[in-house]
C-alpha cells in the first residue's frame, strides 16, 4: 500500500506541475499587453520562403495567394523551394511572379532546403525573411504588421497560425490544440514578458541574422530545425514577439493515421531536446537566461491531448479508490477534483474564443481515438529520430 501511495503522489505531482504551468499562462493570455502593429513607413524588403517537398497538389494555390498580398509589390518576393516537384508543377510555377529554386537531396529535410535557398539569395538585399509551409495561406495585412514590428525593435516574430479547415473531428481537435498552444505558449508568455514559442511556419527573422544562423548551426539532418534555430536565438538573448491578430491559415490534419505520423515526429523532437536540456547540458540550462530555461521546462510537459486523457484516467481511478477503499488514499478526492478543474479551466480559456462550442462537441467523438493515436506515437517516438517524416497535405480553400 505504501508503494501505491508513493506512485500515486509522484504521478499527481507531475500532473499538477503540468496543469499549474498551463493555468498560469492561460490566465495571462486573457490580457492584451504590448504594442498594436498596423502599418508604418518605410517598407522593409521581405522575402517569403516556402519549402515544397512533393507538394504538387497545393503549392500552386499557395504561390498564387501569396503573390496577391497587399504589400508594395516591389518590396517583397516569394521564393518556392521546389524539392521533387513534378515537371508540370514547375512549369506552372515559372509562369507565376515568384522565384523558383529547384533543389535535390539524397535525404530531403526542410532545413537543407532553407539553407540552400538562403545561400542562393543575394547578400544585404532583403531586410526580413518570412518562412511559410506549402499549405499556408497568408491573410491580408500580415506583411505590414511584420514591417511595423521590426521597425519598433522586434528581432524574431511568430504570427498567429490558425486552422483553415474544420471538416473532420480530427481536424477540429488538431485546430483546438493549435489554439491552446497559441494562447498559452505565445500570447500568455508574451503577456508575462517571456519569449513566444515558435511553430515552424508563419515565423519571421531579420534577414542577416537568419542567414548567419543557417550557416552557423548544424541542422541539415535535424527534422526539428525550428527548435534548433529558436534555441540558438534564445542563447543569443533574442526574444520572439507574437502578433495575435496576424493570421496564417494552416491545414489541420484530417485523418487520425496522419495525426499519429505527425506526432511521432513532434514527440521525438521533444524527447531529443528534453534529453539535451536536462541530461547533456544541465548546467547550461540552469545558468542561462529565463527564456532559455522556460523553453527547457516546456520539454517536460505532456502534449495537451495526452495530459487530458491521463489526468481524467488517473483522476477517475484515484476518486474510485478513495470512495471504495477502506484505507486512507493519498491524493484524495478533493485533490483530484482540483487538478481536473484546473486542467479544464486552462484548456477552456485557451480554446473557446477561437472554435465554436458546437464544433468542439462534434470533435469529442474523436477524442478517444486521438488519445490512442497519441499513446501509439509516444511509444514510436525516440530522441534519436533523424528521419524527416513528411505528412501529406491537400489544398483547402479558405
Amino acid at each position: 500500500m505504501m508503494l501505491l501511495h508513493i506512485i500515486s503522489i509522484v504521478i499527481y505531482c507531475y500532473l499538477a506541475f503540468n496543469v499549474g504551468y498551463l493555468l498560469i499562462f492561460s490566465i495571462s493570455g486573457l490580457f492584451n499587453v504590448g504594442l498594436s502593429y498596423t502599418s508604418i513607413e518605410p517598407k522593409m524588403r521581405i522575402v517569403i520562403l516556402i519549402p515544397a517537398y512533393k507538394e504538387d497538389r497545393i503549392i500552386l494555390e499557395t504561390a498564387r495567394t501569396t503573390t496577391q498580398h497587399n504589400y508594395p509589390i516591389q518590396k517583397f518576393d516569394t521564393v518556392i523551394i521546389a524539392d521533387q516537384l513534378q515537371k508540370e508543377t514547375l512549369n506552372s510555377l515559372y509562369s507565376l511572379p515568384v522565384k523558383v529554386l529547384e533543389v535535390s537531396f539524397e535525404k530531403s529535410t526542410k532545413a537543407k532546403a532553407l539553407k540552400q535557398c538562403i545561400q542562393w539569395l543575394p547578400d544585404e538585399y532583403y531586410d526580413i525573411v518570412f518562412i511559410m509551409d506549402a499549405d499556408n495561406i497568408l491573410t491580408l495585412g500580415c506583411l505590414e504588421k511584420l514591417n511595423h514590428a521590426f521597425h519598433t525593435g522586434a528581432e524574431v516574430i511568430q504570427l498567429h497560425r490558425t486552422a483553415k479547415n474544420l471538416n473532420t473531428a480530427t481536424a477540429i481537435l488538431d485546430a483546438a490544440s493549435e489554439e491552446i498552444n497559441n494562447h498559452i505558449f505565445r500570447k500568455g508568455h508574451r503577456t508575462l514578458g517571456l519569449s513566444s514559442a515558435m511553430i515552424g511556419s508563419g515565423m519571421a527573422f531579420k534577414y542577416n541574422d537568419f542567414k548567419e544562423l543557417m550557416i552557423k548551426v548544424d541542422i541539415d539532418d535535424n527534422p526539428a530545425e525550428d527548435r534548433e534555430i529558436y534555441l540558438e536565438l534564445l542563447k543569443m538573448g533574442k526574444v520572439c514577439e507574437y502578433i495575435d491578430n496576424a493570421l496564417v491559415y494552416d491545414e489541420k490534419v484530417q485523418s487520425s493515421l496522419v495525426l499519429e505520423k505527425q506526432r511521432v515526429r513532434w514527440l521525438s523532437a521533444q524527447l531529443q531536446y528534453a534529453r539535451r536540456f536536462w541530461k547533456t547540458e544541465l548546467t547550461t540550462t540552469l545558468s542561462h537566461n529565463i527564456h532559455y530555461l522556460d523553453y527547457a521546462v516546456q520539454t517536460l510537459l505532456l502534449p495537451r491531448i495526452l495530459l487530458l486523457g491521463v489526468t481524467l484516467l488517473c483522476g477517475g481511478i484515484g476518486i474510485i479508490l478513495s470512495v471504495f477503499s477502506k484505507a486512507h488514499v493519498v491524493p484524495g478526492i478533493l485533490a483530484w477534483i482540483l487538478i481536473m478543474m484546473g486542467m479544464f479551466t486552462s484548456l477552456g480559456l485557451s480554446v473557446f474564443s477561437h472554435i465554436p462550442l458546437i464544433q468542439l462537441t462534434k470533435a469529442m467523438t474523436a477524442l478517444p481515438m486521438t488519445f490512442w493515436k497519441f499513446l501509439k506515437a509516444s511509444l514510436k517516438s525516440s530522441p534519436n529520430q533523424k528521419e524527416f517524416i513528411h505528412t501529406p497535405k491537400g489544398f483547402i480553400r479558405k
